[in-house]
């Protein structure tokens, strides 16, 4: 559980000091910097924006650097001399990939609709995230499929312009398969458990027991033999055209897949439904870490998107976890939720 956060020159918070409670709702109105305080949560967890955007543009205009310390945990950002980001953990540096993950979140913000509606890249980047929160060993072969991809990119060149051999590339395919079958295993592993529950809190969330919810993964497995039988393609592509950094995957409600026929509404519930069963997994997951840490849900101005309806269903089900909501109007959240929650109000940048 995450207890306090404080934020210095991030976005538009000069100096921000804030504690949480089981459900926090920071109030305010567009602008005022209550989603930025959602970011900074998720920049402890991430190391990075949730909003997918230069990182120097989360440092305030005027300022060279921006710092923000969750009890134990501290990320700075610098400008200068040249952008870079530490982290530290109980005052001592850590390497990112071994601070990702230490205090888990889940975020569901307007954004996040790109993951049905969006380009593969957003998938995959939702998907991997998601497992770099608890499996360092993943984290570690995504970067090392990275550097090996470049790396046959690099030497396909190189034979397009006759500068080294075809038979080069037998070593590079070997590594890249190798990294390729452990991350295909691990994607299918958690797309495995989402279909395990997301019918169940789909049908919660739209009132609707039946509705059939399901990702559909269907990588290209037989790797070699795709990039044997399409060696001209990738010499004249100079690029590697197959393996898990072209993946993508799909969401099918009741037979039909969701990014071509849903309404904006299903597409929603659908989305929010798949943030349900990620901190699920994330939960089930850090049992068997060392850091058995709670993830932290949260969610960006979202209720409004919702009739009363999904919100009530919404509302029981996010009262399991911590969570931390931002909304314009109180009247967007359900009086349970409001009864329950810490309200904090949120103007300028500042807390009231």
């Amino acid at each position: 559980m995450i207890q306090r956060l404080k934020i210095e020159n991030f976005r538009n918070h000069i100096k921000t000091d804030i504690s949480f409670d089981k459900i926090t709702v920071l109030i305010g109105s567009n602008g005022s910097g209550k989603s930025n305080i959602l970011e900074a949560v998720g920049m402890i967890s991430f190391c990075r924006s949730f909003r997918n955007e230069n990182a120097k543009n989360l440092i305030k205009y005027d300022q060279d650097f921006c710092k923000i310390n969750s009890d134990h945990l501290e990320v700075i950002l610098s400008k200068t001399p040249r952008l870079s980001l530490r982290a530290k953990e109980n005052g001592a540096v850590r390497k990112l990939s071994d601070f990702i993950g230490i205090i888990p979140s889940v975020i569901f913000s307007p954004e996040t609709l790109s993951i049905v509606t969006g380009s593969p890249g957003e998938r995959r980047r939702f998907l991997d995230l998601l497992i770099c929160q608890f499996d360092k060993d993943y984290l570690s072969c995504l970067i090392d499929y990275e550097r090996i991809r470049k790396q046959r990119n690099f030497l396909l060149q190189r034979i397009f312009e006759r500068l080294s051999e075809e038979s080069e590339l037998l070593f590079w395919d070997e590594k890249l398969i190798e990294n390729a079958q452990k991350i295909y295993s691990k994607r299918n592993e958690s797309v495995d458990f989402f279909n395990q529950f997301l019918s169940e809190v789909y049908a919660k969330i739209a009132g609707d027991p039946a509705s059939q919810l399901f990702v559909r993964y269907e990588p290209k497995v037989n790797l070699l033999e795709l990039l044997h039988n399409n060696r001209r393609r990738e010499i004249a592509a100079g690029k590697t055209l197959f393996g898990p950094h072209r993946d993508d995957f799909s969401f099918i409600l009741n037979n039909v897949e969701l990014a071509n026929f849903a309404s904006r509404g299903e597409i929603r519930s659908a989305v929010m439904a798949l943030k349900v069963a990620e901190i699920a997994f994330l939960k089930e997951q850090r049992k068997k870490s060392y850091r058995n840490t709670e993830p932290v849900l949260l969610l960006d101005d979202i209720f409004s998107e919702f009739d009363k309806e999904r919100r009530e269903h919404l509302g029981e089900i996010i009262q399991q976890y911590q969570t931390i909501i931002t909304t314009t109007e109180s009247e967007h959240l359900s009086s349970d939720l409001i009864r329950k929650a810490k309200i904090i109000k949120v103007k300028n940048g500042k807390i009231e």
